[in-house]
């Protein structure tokens, strides 16, 4: 064989990649029918040391980041976690091949993922996001602000060239007020919830009629309480606050960064 032959043959040999989706106890196989990122290949596992990672053949010079790979790697992890514990590894992480993923990172990582998965055992993540309906929350902050009906009503009629300063100042405080009625939103979901979660977290939230987005650890024994707490506030806020429960997910906001 040449040298020329050589060499392509090399980085015919080199140009993919292992991808690792995240990590769980041994299992012999991934479960089936879950979509690879870049579509190349079938998600398995590698595993030493009484850990398994899920992996698939990746390009190396493939471009990450577009919005389907970023979906395919939650379903893999959404898929796992629904049935058992995962450690989602971030988005992008790829070592050089399978070997790799278990002489790099399963076997000198083994104890710190073993006691990872040991304290998320028996657990599953949600997410629950609110959308405040037909500005629900504006009607809130004019009735129960007196200072910004106030502002409001001394502003009705005039020209919205005039009264610069004024105008500003009424978005200041309705922003302001805006603010604090999420977090309070946000704070009564996690007390309404809380005889049926282990740990929340509470995410910031920016389009103009979102209201919260809050992600909750439960006990995968306590689903069903959690759903009917969730339920139970969703009917209080019938008119107010539309609630989404997202999930079975992956662990990912509950997983140590250390």
């Amino acid at each position: 064989m040449t040298a020329q032959a050589d060499h392509q043959q090399s980085r015919a040999e080199t140009r993919h990649g292992a991808y690792v989706y995240g990590i769980m106890r041994e299992q012999e196989a991934a479960p089936g029918d879950l979509p690879a990122v870049g579509g190349e290949s079938e998600v398995r596992v590698v595993s030493r040391g009484g850990l398994s990672a899920l992996i698939s053949d990746l390009e190396i010079n493939r471009p990450l980041g577009a919005p389907e790979d970023l979906l395919a790697h939650e379903r893999v992890l959404d898929s796992v976690a629904a049935d058992t514990t995962v450690l989602p590894m971030r988005f992008g992480a790829v070592l050089a091949d399978a070997d790799a993923v278990a002489d790099e990172l399963l076997e000198p990582h083994r104890d710190e993922f073993a006691s990872a998965l040991a304290e998320l055992d028996g657990t599953i993540q949600y997410a629950v996001r609110g959308t405040y309906l037909d500005d629900a929350h504006l009607r809130e902050v004019v009735a129960e602000d007196p200072a910004i009906a106030e502002l409001r009503e001394q502003l009705r009629g005039i020209a919205e060239d005039a009264a610069y300063d004024e105008r500003v100042r009424l978005g200041e405080l309705v922003h302001d007020a805006v603010l604090a009625k999420r977090r309070a939103d946000a704070e009564h979901l996690v007390r309404a919830t809380d005889s049926a979660t282990l740990r929340s977290r509470v995410h910031d939230v920016v389009g103009e009629s979102e209201a919260l987005h809050v992600s909750f650890l439960v006990d995968r024994d306590q689903v069903s309480d959690f759903e009917a707490a969730l339920g139970e506030l969703a009917q209080q806020w019938t008119e107010r606050v539309g609630l989404r429960q997202i999930g079975p997910l992956a662990p990912y906001d509950f997983v140590r960064e250390d």
